[in-house]
């Protein structure tokens, strides 16, 4: 059995609230649908970097310090609306290009995480995994979800729409408290709705070529 542990950086503790549950759901799908064998994938990534600092020579030390502790890392950073999209994708890959730099690290297996704008475009991919996580039981679309994860990606503030579903639900007391979604509805997602995506579908491919370079699959 092969055993992937896996690191992470992400921009704000609300993304690792999403990430943290969404990562081993994918890991494991690729694995199931592409695998060459028996795989383990941890619920937890073995290190969360950039606790003390998000500078991108700190966090490669950090990564390259503790290298030995993981296979894959995770880079996640929101691109921001069009004057900061490429910037902002800029700086994620510079955290992977310093580890590489530093002690080598293969950049096939430094996977930047870059949604639309934000990583609330990812989170509504799925409107239905969205409702059941507020407990709504009508129509996405009632309160304001796109249709699907292209729409989502079209979206100029994912946040706000995300937001106003859940004052159209519960009351805007309830939607201070936004964060505890992220978790739910990372863990209902339908990984085949996300992949309306183009951001998503391009971060699953990266992820693939690192876990055949891994020997977990056969692309």
């Amino acid at each position: 059995m092969r055993y992937v542990s896996w690191a992470s950086f992400y921009e704000g503790s609300s993304d690792g609230l999403y990430f943290d549950v969404l990562l081993p759901r994918v890991i494991r799908d690729i694995v199931a649908r592409k695998g060459t064998g028996l795989v383990e994938v941890p619920d937890f990534p073995a290190v969360r970097l950039g606790a003390k600092s998000r500078a991108v020579q700190e966090v490669a030390r950090e990564a390259c310090y503790f290298r030995e502790a993981f296979d894959v890392v995770f880079i996640h950073a929101d691109t921001g609306g069009r004057s900061q999209e490429r910037g902002l994708a800029g700086r994620s890959d510079g955290y992977c290009e310093a580890m590489s730099k530093l002690c080598g690290w293969p950049s096939s297996c430094c996977i930047t995480i870059t949604p639309r704008h934000e990583t609330e475009a990812w989170l509504l991919a799925d409107g239905h995994a969205v409702t059941d996580a507020l407990g709504y039981t009508g129509n996405p679309a009632e309160i304001g979800l796109p249709a699907d994860a292209h729409a989502a990606e079209r979206l100029v503030d994912p946040k706000q729409v995300l937001r106003a579903a859940i004052e159209k639900v519960a009351g805007r007391r309830r939607a201070q408290g936004i964060n505890n979604l992220f978790p739910a509805v990372a863990q209902r997602q339908c990984l085949e709705a996300l992949r309306k995506s183009a951001s998503f579908t391009a971060f699953e491919t990266r992820l693939s070529v690192c876990l055949e370079e891994l020997g977990c699959v056969q692309i």
